[in-house]
């Protein structure tokens, strides 16, 4: 029998299951061990809610979600499934409150402040806590590989100044694109500035800036007052023996998952 590894973070309130999958799972939201592995290891039996991901900032509740970028649930017995392959999958747990978050970041979705819509969906829908919460940051592709364009730093930094951005192309689309373009949060734009974007980007390694989209959401997020704010530290890309997906690194890929239940 094939033993098929997860990374399972700490610690973890009681209650709540997290687990990441890695290169032994191809990513299929359908594969009857996740739920397995709920019910063995977590002592939770759920469904699972997943959603289509199109690196946008809508968020929804799990029970009625589409296509969204941010799933989140007060009910029992709900799991939250969200696929990443070098993206940052960011989890949030209010155990006392009862109400859990699972979100898709990329770097357009750092430009839409979707880890600060989701705050603020949570604010405004539920008892969410954010000073009794868990904020947990998963394995994605971090600043050692994440090499990027200008272009990419000038949406990051239009989007903390959207005043300046009015009419501009994005990369990805034009300003009038659909939704799932890339449009900034308005949060994105309070109390922060180019020297804060800055702290985040790295032009020391290479020809080309090096982006840190992990260590600006946990700014984020203490920004909104999580206190515990928890980082696996594993790059999707790094490594001679890859233990995650990473589209970065192999062009065509599988996904990894971010699991959440209560």
């Amino acid at each position: 029998m094939t033993v098929r590894r997860i990374l399972i973070p700490e610690p973890l309130p009681n209650g709540f299951a997290l687990f990441y999958t890695t290169a032994d799972f191809g990513g299929r939201t359908d594969d009857p061990e996740l739920l397995a592995i709920l019910r063995e290891r977590f002592r939770i039996e759920a469904a699972l809610a997943t959603c289509t991901q199109v690196h946008g900032a809508r968020v929804e509740r799990a029970e009625r979600a589409g296509t969204c970028d941010a799933l989140w649930t007060a009910g029992r017995g709900v799991a939250l499934g969200i696929k990443i392959a070098d993206c940052l999958p960011i989890s949030l747990c209010d155990s006392a409150h009862r109400v859990i978050a699972n979100i898709h970041s990329g770097w357009r979705g750092a430009v839409q402040d979707i880890t600060s819509a989701t705050l603020d969906m949570l604010a405004r829908e539920s008892a969410f806590e954010p000073s009794e919460a868990y904020a947990y940051l998963g394995p994605s592709i971090r600043v050692c590989c994440f090499e990027v364009g200008e272009e990419v730093v000038d949406a990051l930094r239009g989007a903390c100044h959207p005043e300046r951005s009015e009419g501009s192309v994005w990369p990805g689309g034009a300003r009038d694109d659909p939704p799932g373009a890339v449009r900034p949060h308005r949060s994105l734009a309070n109390a922060r500035d180019d020297e804060w974007l800055e702290r985040f980007i790295d032009r020391a390694r290479g020809a080309k800036p090096h982006v840190d989209l992990v260590a600006m959401t946990a700014a984020v997020l203490r920004e909104r007052g999580v206190r515990h704010v928890i980082d696996t530290g594993l790059c999707t890309r790094c490594g001679d023996q890859p233990l995650f997906h990473s589209y970065r690194r192999d062009k065509r890929s599988g996904r990894n998952l971010a699991i959440a239940a209560q």
